[in-house]
């Protein structure tokens, strides 16, 4: 039987809330001391580290984020078990797992290598000015200025965001790092949005626009995440694919 704390649970419950608001529909694995999230289309693979305080899952457990109900759940012939008590009674949920085991997604998060060329450190608050109807965001680099370009095919509008000049990241005023100039990289602006539901803050990596995922890292304690994201691969037509592992 795994009975998971609040910190734990808050996690789960933001993938659940991503999957209920129609943003991404996800799986959840745990294995051992790493907790993992990825997205249906398999273009989002998060991990979030247990502290050295909390149980660890030495029992692996996986399962569909909206068939999550409460926080005691143990995994039986193939099945995940969800328990519930209340006044005397007890409730059980039979669940059916994904098809990939904790240990095929800790495998494939394994198999990724960690960009480390261009760090761009965005804060929740570049949504605000994103049109997240559009279902692409373009991302770039000229003369090592940061550019967000998000076009609507239909109408022609275009949307350029770009950082202030002298401006950094938040009241640190840590500033992006780039090595050299990338892009345009392709990224789905709901993958993108979805990352902010973990963290106000996170990092960018990516390998001037060479390797098919970026890294995306959030090191505040209070939600430590680490993880990779599909870019978006354009044709000879101009159209975009998401690139999937």
């Amino acid at each position: 039987m795994n009975k998971i704390n609040s910190r734990i649970e808050d996690i789960f419950s933001h993938a659940v809330a991503l999957e209920q608001s129609g943003r991404m529909k996800n799986k959840i694995y745990a294995l051992n001391n790493s907790i993992f999230i990825m997205n249906f289309d398999r273009t989002v693979l998060l991990r979030f580290l247990l502290r050295k305080n909390e149980t660890s899952f030495k029992n692996p457990v996986s399962f569909w984020a909206n068939d999550y109900d409460g926080n005691q759940f143990y995994e039986e012939a193939g099945k995940i078990i969800f328990i519930q008590e209340n006044d005397g009674f007890v409730r059980k949920k039979s669940c059916g797992t994904p098809e990939e085991s904790p240990e095929d997604i800790d495998a494939l998060f394994n198999s990724f290598s960690i960009p480390e060329n261009n760090i761009l450190r965005l804060p929740k608050t570049i949504l605000e000015l994103m049109d997240e109807n559009l279902s692409h965001i373009e991302i770039s680099t000229v003369e090592k200025q940061l550019f967000f370009i998000q076009q609507n095919i239909y109408s022609g509008a275009r949307i350029e965001i770009t950082r202030k000049a002298g401006k950094g990241f938040d009241i640190t005023n840590i500033q992006d790092s780039i090595q050299s100039d990338f892009g345009p990289i392709g990224m789905r602006t709901g993958d993108f949005a979805a990352l902010f539901s973990f963290s106000n803050n996170i990092s960018f990596q990516f390998n001037n626009g060479l390797s098919d995922y970026c890294y995306v890292v959030n090191k505040d304690r209070r939600c430590e995440m680490e993880g990779f994201v599909s870019h978006c691969l354009y044709d000879e037509l101009g159209q975009i694919t998401e690139s999937r592992r």
